[in-house]
């Protein structure tokens, strides 16, 4: 068991091609100007993206997130793990975190990286302990924050423990709307403060936005404020009505307002030093790959990565096939995570793209899209429906056929 590590970003070498090779099709998808720059980070980003295999959903796949409680300082209105709502009292312990989830996942070889994520990953007191047992397993550890609790020591503490770098959340560059939003007094100040803090010690940064009817109309600006960070990547995501986002499905944006948010962002992506990286919004793939690409199909386009790169563990062990789809394949106090992994019913179905429905199932694109999962499960409690809000045109949908 002590003797499990997990291989390092460069083996096999064929890992390091693919990054190359998605980093070069965001280029030719979006006449992204900036990647000169990216080579100059490869320090961090090889190791970020370690294990990266294609380009799609959550930036890149295989992604394996660990939601280490559901306890929160904020009440973010739409969250989708209920934060502050829901009972923490059977969540792992410091050795089950060990024992069950960091040690046998370094049996697997697609996972390399490994992301601390919540409610808020801050709250829980053993948060460094589990992040410096994952750095001494060879995982590259990320946390996945609001960022209102980290404090000059806090990131020290967790720069030392061996964390790479943190996804931060920002939804407005307005006090008053970021503050709504999260419902907390002064959560923008602290989350700048917190950013500030984390890139003092040297950490990767990634900006992490909520797009919904409340702020898409900011969304050049937020992005803005992450290029002049010199963030390495924006994770779009779209406000999906899961978990507390049930109660306000009325924030979800319509199928003409994603297709302009596509273009939106494809076109801010030539000129942006971090990579646009939507969640939730698959077909911002699709669509670029039909304009700029001629359709034609990529192994290093995946689009969705629900089941097909996502592995998602709650706080209790159950393993999601995304963040925002209840749907267990196992538990990790009764299965290994590459029992779950390579063997889970859902897993493997959804790796199976023929196993779609409607539009998604005959689309041309289904392969480097595969409609958003969450979106139809959402709204059809059909996890393989099509996606009710797709932005691309019939015609889209042929194209390279």
């Amino acid at each position: 068991m002590n003797d499990r590590t997990v291989k390092p970003f460069y083996s096999p070498p064929s890992l390091l091609t693919k990054q190359l090779r998605s980093a070069l099709l965001v280029r030719r998808l979006t006449g992204w100007t900036k990647l000169p720059w990216w080579t100059t980070q490869a320090g961090k980003i090889f190791r970020i993206a370690a294990g990266c295999q294609a380009v799609g959903c959550f930036g890149y796949p295989v992604h394996p997130v660990w939601e280490v409680t559901a306890k929160c300082n904020l009440e973010c209105e739409h969250c989708h793990a209920r934060a502050g709502e829901i009972d923490s009292s059977d969540e792992l312990t410091t050795e089950e975190g060990k024992n069950r989830v960091i040690d046998p996942m370094a049996d697997v070889a697609d996972f390399k990286t490994l992301v601390f994520s919540g409610g808020e990953p801050l709250v829980r007191e053993d948060l460094v302990e589990l992040v410096a047992h994952a750095k001494k397993r060879g995982f590259y550890p990320i946390i996945a924050t609001n960022a209102t609790l980290i404090t000059p020591d806090m990131a020290k503490a967790l720069k030392r423990a061996g964390t790479l770098g943190i996804a931060a959340s920002i939804d407005s560059m307005k006090d008053e709307v970021h503050d709504a939003f999260r419902r907390k007094s002064g959560a923008l100040r602290l989350a700048r403060e917190g950013i500030a803090n984390a890139a003092a010690e040297g950490m990767y940064i990634q900006i992490n936005i909520t797009a919904s009817k409340i702020n898409h109309r900011e969304l050049p600006e937020i992005m803005a404020f992450a290029d002049d960070l010199r963030a390495h990547v924006i994770l779009l995501y779209q406000f999906i009505p899961s978990g507390r986002g049930e109660e306000s499905s009325q924030l979800e944006l319509t199928r003409e307002e994603f297709r302009q948010e596509i273009l939106m962002a494809g076109a801010l992506q030539k000129d942006l030093h971090p990579v646009i990286a939507p969640v939730g919004l698959p077909e911002y793939w699709a669509l670029h790959n039909v304009m700029r690409n001629g359709g034609r199909r990529s192994d290093v386009l995946r689009g969705c990565i629900c089941g097909n790169g996502m592995f998602y563990i709650k706080p209790n062990g159950d393993v999601w096939p995304c963040a925002f789809v209840p749907i267990s394949g196992g538990n990790l106090r009764e299965k290994t995570p590459a029992e779950i992994w390579h063997h889970s019913e859902v897993f493997r179905k959804l790796r199976d793209r023929s196993n779609l429905k409607g539009i998604c199932h005959d689309c041309s694109q289904r392969e480097v899209c595969g409609g958003c999962r969450a979106r139809a499960y959402a709204w059809s409690g059909d996890l393989f429906a099509e996606d009710p809000k797709c932005a691309l045109t019939e015609e889209e949908r042929r194209a390279g056929a």
